[in-house]
C-alpha cells in the first residue's frame, strides 16, 4: 500500500469520526423572546441558550478568528417581521489564550446566552434562521463543527 494511500485511508477515518461527534455535540438550545408579550413597533430581545455538557465549551462569537477556534455564528433568514438591531451579543463568556495558535478566544462553558436586539415590525410571524458554531472536549481536544436551526415565534 502507498503512503498517498495510507494518508487518504487515514483522512477519511477521521473524517468519519469527526462527523459522528458533530452529530451528537449534547448541546440543548432554547430560544425565546423577551418581552414575550410585544406589539409592532416595540424593541424585544431574541434570547439564545445553551445547556453545555460537562467537559464540553462552546464558543462565543464576540472574538475574531483567523486561524484555530471558530467563533459562534447567527444567520437570520431575510424577514419582514423584525428588523436586526446590531449583531448578536454573547452575555458572560470566558476569555482564554489558544495554546497553539497564541490567539485570544471566548468560549462558554455549562451555559451560554447570547442576545440579539431587534424592532418588531409585524408581530405572529417567526424569526427562523440557524446558529453555526463550535464545540471541543477540554480532555481530549476533539471538537466538532455544528449547525443549528431555529425558528422564534412573535407573540
Amino acid at each position: 500500500m502507498s503512503l498517498r494511500t495510507l494518508l487518504l485511508a487515514g483522512s477519511l477515518a477521521v473524517a468519519t469520526l469527526s462527523n459522528a461527534y458533530a452529530d451528537e455535540t449534547g448541546l440543548q438550545w432554547q430560544w425565546r423572546v423577551e418581552p414575550n408579550t410585544i406589539k409592532a413597533g416595540d424593541e424585544a430581545e431574541i434570547v439564545f441558550s445553551a445547556a453545555i455538557p460537562e467537559g464540553l465549551i462552546l464558543y462565543s462569537s464576540d472574538f475574531a478568528a483567523e486561524l484555530g477556534p471558530r467563533p459562534a455564528k447567527f444567520v437570520f433568514e431575510a424577514n419582514d417581521a423584525v428588523e436586526l438591531q446590531g449583531s448578536i451579543s454573547a452575555v458572560q463568556s470566558q476569555r482564554r489564550k489558544d495554546k497553539v495558535f497564541g490567539t485570544e478566544y471566548t468560549y462558554f462553558a455549562n451555559r451560554a446566552e447570547f442576545r440579539q436586539k431587534v424592532r418588531v415590525l409585524k408581530t405572529g410571524a417567526n424569526v427562523t434562521g440557524r446558529i453555526d458554531g463550535q464545540t471541543c472536549q477540554e480532555r481530549d481536544g476533539v471538537c466538532a463543527l455544528f449547525k443549528e436551526p431555529f425558528s422564534v415565534r412573535l407573540n
